[in-house]
């Protein structure tokens, strides 16, 4: 090996060392782990239904549905998006959701309370910002539009 070879792997080895040593730790864990992996999750799903049922507010969609299968699905659902070892075994979020009339400030109220959940498990903003980019394309599919008529305009 020339000097000038040995000297640009030397700098390259150094440039990669640098570059590994200012990527933040759990950086590339994969979303799963970063949520605190099964048990983690189990709790975040738990937590959240917890806060939500109490929410008169947010509440009423839940009264008499089985808060337990709930929170077992939600985890299943949760683990199975973040790339845990779970596969979702429940229905579709349409068929899931349909009936209940929630409304777009429901579905926001639930996202606030998700955000808070995360927040106090000291799940990192940019873990909590990736599974709320894999959960929000389920809002058409949850959020229930109201059917109005068109509103006709008086001839003058």
């Amino acid at each position: 090996m020339t000097r000038v070879t040995h000297g640009l792997l030397t700098t390259s080895i150094l440039v990669i060392a640098g570059i590994v040593a200012v990527v933040p730790a759990g950086a590339h864990a994969r979303l799963f782990d970063r949520l605190g992996g099964a048990p983690g999750i189990t709790a975040i799903a738990d937590q959240l239904i917890d806060r939500v049922v109490a929410d008169p507010q947010l509440g009423r969609s839940f009264k008499d549905s089985d808060l337990d299968r709930i929170k077992r699905l939600l985890a299943e659902q949760i683990c199975d998006l973040a790339g845990g070892p779970c596969k979702y075994s429940g229905d579709s979020m349409k068929e899931v959701h349909t009936g209940h009339h929630i409304s777009e400030a429901e579905f926001y109220g639930m996202v606030a309370d998700l955000r808070e959940v995360l927040k106090q498990r000291q799940v990192s903003p940019g873990a909590t910002n990736e599974l709320l980019r894999l959960l929000a394309p389920m809002k058409r599919d949850v959020v229930e539009h109201a059917h109005t008529a068109p509103t006709q305009i008086a001839p003058k």
